[in-house]
C-alpha cells in the first residue's frame, strides 16, 4: 500500500506551478492579449491638446496607454512612449490616457517627460473601467477599425509597441 503524499508537498508543488505562470507572463512582455472587441470611448477631456476620440483615430492604428503621475512603472515607461510616438510618424497615433488623477501632477508628468502626442484626463476612472483595467500601466493597441487587437500591462519597449502597432496595420 502506497501512502499518499503529505500535504506540504502539494503546496509547493502549487506554488511551483503559480511562480511559472508568473514568469511566463513576464516573459511574455507584460500580459500581451488579443481581443478583437470594439475599443469603448475615450474621456472627452484633452489634458495635453489635441483632443482626440476613437472616429478621430480610425484609419490608421493606434496606442492607447494608460498611466498616472503617482505610478512609478508609468515613469519607467515614459521615455518609450516619447520615443515610439517620434519613431511612428504618421503611420499611428500615441494617445495616453491620465488614469484618475489629478490635474496638476498629471500636467507636471507629461511636462517632464516631453510628451507631445495627446494626452486625456480621466478624472472619473470610467473610461479605464470601460478598457478592463486591472494595473498601470497598461497599452491598448487599436486597429485601423477601431478594434482592441492587443493589451500590453506593465512597461513596454519601443520595440514591442512598434511592432504590434504595425502588425495591426
Amino acid at each position: 500500500m502506497t501512502r499518499p503524499a503529505p500535504r506540504g508537498r502539494w503546496v509547493v508543488v502549487a506554488g511551483l506551478v503559480i511562480a511559472a505562470l508568473v514568469v511566463a507572463e513576464l516573459a511574455s512582455g507584460g500580459g500581451s492579449e488579443a481581443t478583437g472587441r470594439a475599443a469603448p470611448p475615450l474621456p472627452a477631456k484633452a489634458l495635453r491638446p489635441p483632443g482626440v476620440d476613437l472616429a478621430s483615430l480610425h484609419g490608421k492604428p493606434a496606442l492607447i496607454d494608460f498611466f498616472a503621475s503617482w505610478c512609478a512603472p508609468c515613469a519607467e515607461e515614459a521615455p518609450t512612449l516619447r520615443k515610439l510616438s517620434a519613431a511612428l510618424g504618421h503611420r499611428a497615433t500615441v494617445v495616453a490616457v491620465d488614469w484618475d488623477d489629478a490635474g496638476g501632477p498629471a500636467r507636471a508628468f507629461v511636462r517632464k517627460h516631453g510628451w507631445t502626442f495627446p494626452v486625456l484626463a480621466d478624472t472619473s476612472g470610467k473610461a479605464g473601467e470601460s478598457y478592463g483595467l486591472v494595473g498601470l500601466p497598461t497599452s491598448f493597441v487599436l486597429d485601423p477599425q477601431g478594434r482592441i487587437v492587443a493589451t500590453f500591462r506593465g512597461p513596454q519597449s519601443v520595440a514591442t509597441l512598434r511592432r504590434a502597432l504595425l502588425e495591426a496595420a
